[in-house]
């Protein structure tokens, strides 16, 4: 029986050790926030850095952006982070205001070594943690590259306080968790605090737009629940042309699962002549 209980242990030891081997060359790993667990994946060894942030739902940042990912990784080190209530890392009862998840994220990024100042890539809803960021860290962030990102001026003027009160999510109705819940229920408020925001003259700038975007402001101008369009509220963000771009690229949403080649080409592009 000894002997037996030995090989066991031993064939599990070797199991285990291949698996944190496995994690470790997928650039998968697990750092300690805030006393929680978050996952994050790590590629590339370029000498710049590009962080890509999810929007608001996305079931696995790290499933959502790896194609992204994969193709950035051979240029430049790529990081990405699955914030509390996503993908494989722990929910959270903590407010999520701007302050709160940017400090999570400076946090995530300490832990894993990744040195300032960096490049933030976030999609929809994290738009608005990418411009707080890059205004109240400003030599920590390089610049910014948006897919699709969420602007404070569209849901502000998109809804009234009251208006997004019935927008508000019930925990007992629904089946997200309760991070996802208070990150949506808190939209509205960080929304507000960025409402006279842009982006600071210095900050290099690249902004993908999509199509059915600009086409779904368009609707909502025509029904009068809008008043500026989707390409206008992000030319009211820009505060200095040479360095501060808009990419209009047909397509959803999710730009990043079916524009991959343009996204990669346009923002070496941009990192190259404007960034560097």
């Amino acid at each position: 029986m000894k002997k037996i209980f030995l090989t066991l242990t031993l064939i599990l030891a070797f199991v285990l050790s291949i698996n944190n081997y496995v994690f470790a060359v997928d650039g998968i790993q697990f750092i300690t926030v805030n006393e929680k667990s978050m996952r994050a994946y790590v590629k590339g060894l370029g000498d710049t850095t590009i962080v890509m942030l999810s929007g608001w739902g996305t079931e696995s940042p790290i499933d959502d952006f790896m194609p992204l990912a994969d193709k950035l990784s051979s240029d430049y080190k790529v990081v990405i982070l699955e914030c509390f209530g996503y993908g494989e890392s722990d929910i959270t009862v903590d407010e999520r205001s701007n302050q709160v998840i940017v400090q999570e994220i400076h946090t995530a990024l300490e832990e894993l070594k990744i040195s300032p100042p960096y490049v933030l890539m976030p999609h929809s809803m994290s738009g608005l943690y990418s411009l707080y960021y890059a205004n109240n860290y400003p030599s920590k962030v390089l610049g910014i590259i948006g897919i699709d990102m969420s602007l404070p001026q569209k849901q502000l003027e998109r809804w009234t306080e009251e208006k997004f009160e019935e927008t508000k999510i019930d925990q007992e109705s629904s089946d997200l968790n309760i991070s996802m819940i208070n990150q949506w229920n808190k939209f509205y408020d960080n929304s507000k605090e960025l409402k006279d925001v842009k982006y600071p003259p210095c900050l290099p700038v690249l902004v993908f737009l999509a199509t059915e975007q600009i086409e779904n402001v368009d609707d909502m101008i025509k029904f009068g629940t809008m008043q500026t369009s989707w390409t206008g509220i992000n030319t009211n963000m820009i505060t200095n042309l040479d360095i501060q771009n808009i990419e209009i690229l047909e397509g959803k949403h999710y730009l990043h699962h079916n524009r991959v080649d343009e996204i990669v080409r346009i923002s070496k592009e941009f990192i190259e002549s404007k960034v560097k």
